[in-house]
């Protein structure tokens, strides 16, 4: 940490840019590479970034020497929703997905069967989980938690 930066005030100052780029790094982090994560930095002027994707316990050179400060680590993460839960709605795929699967040439997997015949359907599966993870975060409690962990130093 820089001297005399009081980085808790300029979070407080700045949260609503801080907050959107917390957003933007939980948006880009999306279908990166397991365990990697993405940085929110901020200046002494408040103004905020995402940092390129790293590798666990890897940081930017001006963090690591306290000319900005690491607001929060979005690390990196994928959808894992019940597809069958998706699917048993649209009746006419799941019939079609039952009534095949025990052919001898039948795909059993309902994701491959998907991937295979529906390939449309289950990307729209995934958008709407992906907007219902997105939509469900909150950088604001992610905010909060980084100015209370900056406030005890």
């Amino acid at each position: 940490m820089a001297k005399g930066t009081n980085w808790a005030e300029i979070m407080e100052v700045n949260r609503e840019t801080i907050e959107e780029t917390i957003r933007q790094a939980k948006q880009e982090t999306y279908g990166c590479m397991q365990g990697w994560h993405v940085d929110v930095e901020i200046n002494k002027k408040g103004e905020s970034w995402t940092t390129d994707l790293f590798s666990s316990g890897s940081q930017t050179m001006s963090s690591w020497k306290g000319e900005t400060y690491i607001v929060c680590s979005i690390k990196s993460w994928s959808l894992d929703y019940d597809l069958y839960e998706a699917v048993k709605w649209e009746k006419e795929i799941y019939n079609e997905y039952l009534s095949q699967k025990d052919n001898e040439d039948g795909e059993d997997d309902l994701y491959y069967f998907l991937e295979k015949f529906y390939p449309e359907k289950l990307e729209e599966y995934d958008e709407n989980e992906k907007d219902a993870e997105l939509s469900e975060f909150d950088p604001s409690e992610i905010l909060d938690e980084a100015i209370k962990e900056e406030n005890m130093y």
